[in-house]
């Protein structure tokens, strides 16, 4: 999830011309990207830009894991409607039963949910694009969607800073969109030329790269949508405030602070599928997601 520019706008002309378009470990992407979308809600929401209770009436996920304790979620349905209603189907159909927290980085976050138990998707999963709300940020306890490629599919990560990580500057955004227009006029113009199997491979590529520029103004956005006051809140509650924008956040853990806490401190190890220290030494297993209702 954390994104380097010069390496991912280098990539982006070798992965056109090698007629290849591949997702991140985190998941897995087949076809066309899909584009995030702007969720725009009433003025009086708030997100977990402010302290985040359990009110009735509010849903909320409990995420047991195994020999550590369970995370208290409140679900925002409103920002994010795509991302609760996936989570909500995936945990009732028991999905998540017995998954594994297979990546833990401290100070930066705990992902889980693949399908594969290493940050690998699968071809079956759902697919949906990064849902952006202004008032939804990346504070300590936030719950959003690992992503390959601006896809959404089952796996979720909570971030365990409770510092305030980097903020990017919008120029590094601007001038990732500038690289992004020239990648993307060159696929056009290889795509005019080829025909058959390649013309439609260099078309992929294409959509790819424009859903690609398409993140980075929701990053960039994200930025600008920021006020001091949510500036602020990073320095008081942490957080990683360089994933605003390309990742979609849905909920915001309420209790289980100690349980996240507890989780970023194990041992890890290597990642097998990426060159990481951050595979658990022993597996943390996910025993269930359960959804309520404050009655």
């Amino acid at each position: 999830m954390k994104r380097n520019f010069k390496k991912i706008c280098c990539g982006l002309l070798a992965a056109v011309t090698a007629l290849t378009v591949s997702g991140c470990s985190e998941g897995s992407s087949s076809g066309g990207g899909y584009a995030p979308t702007e969720v725009k809600t009433s003025d009086s929401f708030k997100g977990n830009t402010e302290d985040v209770t359990l009110e009735k009436g509010d849903t909320y996920a409990v995420i047991k894991i195994k020999d550590f304790g369970e995370i208290k979620c409140k679900l925002f349905e409103e920002a994010a409607p795509k991302g609760v209603s996936n989570f909500i189907e995936l945990a009732n159909s028991g999905y998540y039963t017995n998954k594994t927290i297979h990546r833990v980085v401290k100070n930066f976050m705990m992902q889980g949910g693949s399908a594969s138990g290493d940050g690998r998707g699968s071809e079956d999963e759902p697919k949906f694009g990064v849902e952006y709300n202004k008032n939804m940020r990346h504070y300590y306890g936030a719950l959003s969607y690992a992503n390959a490629g601006g896809v959404n599919g089952t796996q979720f990560f909570i971030i365990n800073n409770k510092e305030c990580g980097s903020f990017v500057e919008a120029s590094e955004y601007e001038n990732a969109i500038k690289q992004c227009d020239s990648y993307i006029d060159q696929a056009k113009d290889l795509a005019s030329k080829a025909t058959g199997d390649q013309k439609a491979q260099y078309e992929q590529a294409l959509e790819k790269w424009q859903n690609q520029k398409a993140i980075y103004e929701f990053d960039l956005k994200a930025i600008n949508d920021r006020t001091d006051e949510m500036t602020e809140r990073y320095g008081e509650k942490g957080g990683y405030p360089f994933l605003d924008g390309g990742f979609t956040v849905f909920g915001q853990t309420v209790e289980g602070f100690d349980v996240i806490d507890k989780i970023s401190q194990v041992e890890v190890e290597k990642q097998d599928s990426m060159n990481e220290k951050s595979k658990p030494v022993d597996t943390i297993v996910i025993e269930s997601v359960t959804i309520r209702t404050v009655e």
